[in-house]
C-alpha cells in the first residue's frame, strides 16, 4: 500500500480519534503504509510519554512505591536490547509487532503503577477511600520482561504446529484482580499475529484496541477502574487534579 501522506498532518493537526478509526479500517498494514503508520503511531506516543511522565511525578510527589521495581521506576526508559526482544517476537509470531504495541516499547518503553502490596506501608492518600482492586492501576510490561514468555510460546508452537495456524499471546499486565494480590482471572494481553494497526487488549473488562485502552487509562489519570465510580465527588476530584493537563492523542 501507498504512503497517502496526509493522514500524519491531520493527527497532528488534531484529528487524533478520526486518523486512528480510518487506519483500524485496514486489516493489513503493509509496505509504504506501515511507514506511515508507523510515524503517526510514534507521534502518538510521543504524546503518551508526556502523560505518563506527568501522572507518575504526581504519584512520585505523594510518596507511591511500585510493585516490581527495584528502583521504584513509574516507567521504564526504551534500551537499546529491546531491538533484539522485537526480533525475536517477529521471528516466532511470522508478522511484524503490531504498530501501536511497537510505537509504545519504542517511545514509552514500559509502565508501572501498581501499588507494592508487599511494602509494610500503607498506600498514600489518593483523596478517595476505594480499595486497589478498584483501581486496576495502568501496568504495560516493558520488552524486556516479556522474555519470560519465550520458552512457553515455543512449547505452545510445537503443540499447535500440525494445525498450521497458532496465536501467541504477548502478556502485558495482570489483571485488576491480581494486580491488588487477589487470586484472580487471565492476565491482559495482545494475540501475535496481528496484521492491522492496533490490536485489542485482550482479557481486559472494557474490551478496546489497545491504543483506546491507554486513552481510557489517561481518562482516568492512570486508574481506569476508577470509571465504576464516576459518579462519586472525591474520584472526579481525583481526576482533576492528577488529570490536569494531560494531552490528547
Amino acid at each position: 500500500m501507498r504512503r497517502d501522506g496526509t493522514l500524519l498532518k491531520r493527527y497532528r493537526a488534531g484529528e487524533f480519534d478520526q486518523v486512528w478509526r480510518e487506519i483500524r479500517t485496514y486489516p493489513s498494514i503493509e509496505g509504504e503504509f506501515r511507514e506511515e503508520v508507523m510515524e503517526i503511531a510514534d507521534a502518538t506516543m510521543q504524546r503518551v510519554v508526556q502523560n505518563a511522565d506527568l501522572v507518575a511525578s504526581r504519584l512520585q510527589a505523594i510518596g507511591w512505591q511500585v510493585l516490581s521495581s527495584q528502583d521504584q521506576s513509574l516507567r521504564t526508559p526504551p534500551k537499546s536490547s529491546d531491538e533484539a526482544v522485537f526480533s525475536r517476537i517477529v521471528e516466532m509470531s511470522g508478522a511484524p509487532i503490531p504498530p501501536t504495541l511497537l510505537a509504545f516499547w519504542r517511545v514509552v518503553g514500559g509502565i508501572n503503577w501498581v501499588w507494592d502490596y508487599r511494602s509494610e506501608d500503607r498506600p498514600p492518600d489518593l483523596g478517595f477511600d476505594l480499595p486497589s482492586e478498584e483501581h486496576d492501576a495502568l501496568c504495560i510490561d516493558a520488552p524486556s520482561i516479556v522474555t519470560d514468555l519465550f520458552d512457553e510460546w515455543i512449547d505452545q508452537k510445537a503443540d499447535t504446529e500440525r494445525d498450521h495456524e497458532h496465536q501467541l499471546s504477548i502478556v502485558l499486565a495482570p489483571d485488576y484482580l491480581h494486580k491488588a494480590n487477589i487470586s484472580g482471572g487471565s492476565p491482559y494481553c495482545v494475540l501475535v499475529p496481528f496484521l492491522g494497526a492496533d490490536p485489542l487488549f485482550s482479557d481486559e473488562r472494557h474490551g478496546l484496541p489497545f491504543l483506546d485502552y491507554l486513552r481510557l487509562a489517561f481518562r482516568w489519570a492512570g486508574f481506569p477502574g476508577l470509571d465504576r465510580h464516576s459518579a462519586r465527588s472525591d474520584v472526579r476530584d481525583f481526576i482533576a487534579r492528577f488529570g490536569k493537563d494531560l494531552l490528547p492523542f
